[in-house]
């Protein structure tokens, strides 16, 4: 019975090398150090790319029916997953930044967000109590919830809290554009206050 685990192990070790060379040898093996070093299933050796295409990048390569690209149609798995259409997460709400930001001005100011008769513009005029200067950004940790948050789990934070109204959803154009104002905000300080 003592020989059976060393049978085992045997056949185990023959088999596996057996098996190396024909694993080595595939080219399309981006573990095969042995690879030729223009290797056309290995992106990162492709020499001619896209203009400004990341060479490392499967999914930019020119061929995209390169049987080595994992974007490539693969007619076990379905659709190609880089040629899939979207999933919105809302009802399109901005076409650019600026749009943004201008909505979320005009909630900064905005006391029927909440019950409490405040709005953000209460606490934070004139930049204040932001720590803007610190030069960090969110995620952080902010002594006043006691917890490392993200920039949205703060905004709702304040609406619960000092405000006294309902947080926002968490893919809302009304969470994007409180979001967007405040890096307005931040970035009009840093640039006031250029060291």
């Amino acid at each position: 019975m003592r020989l059976l685990p060393t049978y085992v192990a045997a056949f185990v070790v023959l088999f596996g090398l057996q098996m190396a060379p024909a694993e080595a040898a595939n080219p399309c093996n981006p573990c095969n150090p042995c690879a030729m070093k223009h290797n056309p299933c290995n992106p990162c050796s492709m020499k001619k790319m896209k203009k400004h295409a990341n060479p490392c990048n499967p999914c930019g390569m020119k061929k995209s029916a390169n049987p080595c690209n994992p974007c490539a149609m693969n007619p076990c798995s379905g659709a190609n997953p880089c040629s899939a259409g979207n999933t919105p997460i809302r009802k399109h709400a901005f076409d650019n930044f600026q749009q943004a930001a201008d909505a979320g001005k005009k909630m900064w100011g905005d006391e029927s967000l909440g019950t409490a008769g405040v709005s953000c513009l209460s606490c934070h005029a004139d930049h204040e109590l932001l720590n803007l200067g610190k030069n960090q950004n969110f995620p952080h940790y902010v002594n006043m919830v006691g917890d490392v948050v993200t920039l949205d789990q703060m905004i709702n934070y304040c609406m619960v809290n000092p405000m006294k109204g309902k947080q926002f959803d968490k893919n809302s154009k009304e969470l994007t554009a409180m979001a967007a104002y405040f890096r307005a905000y931040r970035m009009q300080y840093l640039r006031e206050h250029k060291k």
